[in-house]
Order: structure tokens, then sequence, then C-alpha cells
């Protein structure tokens, strides 16, 4: 086994790796001061089904021992796990965490093999274990992987493919990036700025996207708090199979350079004790407050996924959402026509 232990990646609040709980990330959530009168919406959110003709699939690398394939690791109970995720740079390449083969593997925008950096030994747990996940991708094209090992730290690869490890002062999961800072919860689940090149934390009551937007999001036992600039929203997110029960829900956000902030809810819905099942949905909110129509989502994780990373991403620059799933077979990564 080339890795540590799989890490399960609570989707909100967000991707909190390095043992930061969804209690400690929901304990400090950003905040942004606004007198705006609150405006309700209700989203209906679906078992996953499948992604509708407005998606394509760009990309399918398959796993094997071939250089050019992605590799797997044992996970326990005879399960196989993928990648730590991949994330697309400015130039429309992917780089993907590849913690089988101790590297981080390059791609085209299409799957194609571009070459690969080996893992040198001293950024390895003990010598031996992938310890990095949940890559980011800064405006210059750096691409920033958060430790889940024993210290807490960023690990960088820079345009020309150098590393580079940058210590931090405490455990730190990040959920969206500027371009520039990352933005997240660190372990006693205070909202945080992080800039990867120098390792410096500061406390903020905002999150920034692309364009340095400012948004929040902040979830409840059935809705959805979101707030950006002049917009309060309250999304209560609901099961139209059970309508009365409560959908708990988790979120991954994206900003694009248009100014859309994507949200993609999943939620869990319990029927009786022992029985529920997972509802999900992906929507957006403008600059102005309009929340789009919900769409399907197909099935978010397979026996394969590490839960190590976001489904949902957007190049810097760009404002097509993609969408990666880790299958059993291969990684899929699904654009926005």
């Amino acid at each position: 086994m080339m890795r540590l232990a799989r890490t399960l990646v609570p989707i909100l609040t967000l991707a909190c790796l390095a043992g930061l709980s969804p209690a400690a990330a929901k304990a400090a959530p950003a905040v942004l001061p606004t007198a705006v009168t609150q405006v309700t919406k209700t989203l209906q959110l679906s078992q996953p089904s499948g992604l509708n003709s407005s998606w394509k699939r760009i990309a399918k690398i398959g796993y094997g021992t071939a250089t050019s394939k992605l590799g797997t690791s044992p996970g326990g109970d005879n399960l196989m796990l993928g990648p730590d995720y991949g994330v697309q740079v400015p130039n429309k390449t992917w780089w993907y965490l590849d913690a089988a083969k101790l590297r981080l593997a390059h791609y085209s925008d299409s799957g194609v093999y571009l070459g690969q950096v080996k893992m040198p030994t001293k950024y390895l747990a003990q010598g031996i274990y992938f310890q990095w996940a949940n890559p980011f991708a800064l405006a210059d094209g750096t691409v920033v992987l958060t430790g889940n090992g024993v210290s807490a730290a960023l690990l960088l690869l820079s345009p020309k493919k150098k590393l580079t490890k940058v210590g931090l002062s405490r455990f730190f999961g990040p959920m969206i990036t500027d371009g520039h800072s990352l933005y997240g919860f660190d372990e006693n689940g205070v909202s945080v700025r992080v800039k990867p090149k120098t390792g410096a934390i500061t406390t903020v009551s905002t999150f920034k996207g692309q364009g340095g937007r400012t948004f929040s999001i902040t979830t409840a036992s059935d809705h959805l708090t979101v707030k950006r600039p002049g917009v309060n929203l309250r999304i209560n997110l609901v099961d139209p199979a059970h309508p009365a029960l409560a959908v708990h829900p988790a979120v991954e956000a994206a900003m694009a350079a248009n100014g859309k902030l994507w949200i993609l809810a999943t939620g869990i819905v319990e029927v009786s004790p022992g029985n529920a099942y997972d509802v999900s949905g992906l929507f957006s909110v403008s600059p102005n407050g309009a929340v789009s129509t919900v769409e399907p989502v197909r099935t978010l994780y397979s026996d394969s996924d590490p839960g190590s990373g976001h489904h949902l991403g957007i190049r810097q620059g760009s404002s097509r959402p993609t969408l990666m799933f880790i299958d059993t077979d291969a990684v899929r990564v699904y654009r926005k026509k």
C-alpha cells in the first residue's frame, strides 16, 4: 500500500483533509456581513441517474501498469483505490495525483499522457507513503497539494515541474481558490485564507473565487444559505419522493470566470432507521442572485474513489464547469458544453 489510510472527505464544508471533522468545519462558517433581505428558493434533488446532454465526456484514463495509465493501490476489504483526483491548469492540461505510482501524472485535456513528475522520497511519509491529496491550481499554473500526513504542509508543483514543500502552522482543508490564495477551514473549524507560496494563514469572514468574487455557503439540516454581495439566499433542498423528510446536505463549490457560483449539492434522505439513500444535483447562483434549474448528477463515488478531492472544478480563466469521477476501471472527466 503506497498511500496513507483512506481519507473520506466531507464534501462541504468542505473537503477538510488532515483531521478536520465536518462538525468542526461547521463551527465557524464564513459569513458575509450584510443587511440584504433573505430570499427563499426551493430546489429538488434527485437520486443519482446520469448527466444530461449538456455535458460531454472529454477524457477517460484507465488504470494499469503502463506508464501512460493511472495506478491503483489496496484500500482494504479487497478494494483497489484509484488516484487522489486531478486538477486542470490554465494551459488546458491536467495533473493527477497518482498515489499508487508515487507520482504526479500529466495529461492533455482529452486524456493523452504527457509525462510525469516522480515524488521524491523526502516528500513521502516514512519515505514510503504518498501523503498528498486534494489538488488545486493557481492562475500561474502552480499546482498545490494538501498534506494528509503527520505534519501540516502544502506541496507545490511549479509550471517548470519543480516541487517545493511549504510548512503550515496548523492543518488546513481547502475549499476553493481565487487563483492566488486558497480558502477553507483550519483544524479548529475557523475559515481562513492560506498563501500557498509562504504558508501564511489568515482568518477571514468570506471566501473568494475567480476574479476575487466573495461568497459564503453554510449548511443546515435541510437547506443551504448562500451569500454574495447584495445577495442573501436560503435554498431549501427537498426530495420529491419524500418531500416531508429532511435532506441533510453537503456541497462542493467552484466560481466561474463569468461570476457564476456553481454548487454541487448532495444529501442523505433517511426514510427509516437503517434505510437511507443519496440525492444530488448541480446548480449555479449568478452575481445577482438568480438560481439556475437543478441538473441531475450520476453516482459520485465508486468503490475505488479515495474520497480525497473534488468532483466539481473550473479551470482558471474558464466559465465551463467540469465533473470528475474516480470509477473502478478509469477516471472519467466531463465538461459542460
